[in-house]
């Protein structure tokens, strides 16, 4: 991405069009390493066919579009109906150990996510 200008007017407008292209590409980036983790959520997390409940963690796993807070960011997680049996599985009660499938999705998948969104962060500024 070149900065070809001659007076100062043309330099500025080909500056904030930088930043705007810039701020674009981070939250395609974002979009793309939250569809990957929440993939990766979803083939970790347990399910079990024996349950009373209607709706599983494994079918309710979701990932925000991009938003922009001081910086850019997604959320992944899973839906309000079963968010909270989320700490029962994951964290283990008294009589059910810690399956901690949250914390082995990160480690399995923060390599492939960063190396993803680093891809499509080049690609879409040409670098």
């Amino acid at each position: 991405m070149a900065l070809e200008a001659t007076g100062l007017e043309e330099t500025y407008k080909a500056v904030e069009k930088m930043a705007r292209q810039n701020v674009k590409a981070e939250k395609a980036a974002v979009l793309a390493g939250a569809k990957l983790m929440a993939d990766g959520l979803e083939k970790n997390t347990p399910f079990d066919s024996d349950s009373g409940n209607k709706k599983h963690l494994k079918s309710d796993v979701f990932y925000s579009k991009p938003r922009e807070d001081g910086e850019i960011f997604s959320t992944v997680g899973y839906g309000k109906e079963t968010a909270y049996r989320l700490h029962f599985t994951n964290f283990g009660t008294i009589k059910q150990r810690p399956q901690s499938f949250i914390e082995r999705t990160i480690n399995e998948y923060e390599q492939l996510v960063l190396s993803k969104m680093q891809s499509v962060y080049r690609g879409l500024l040409g670098l």
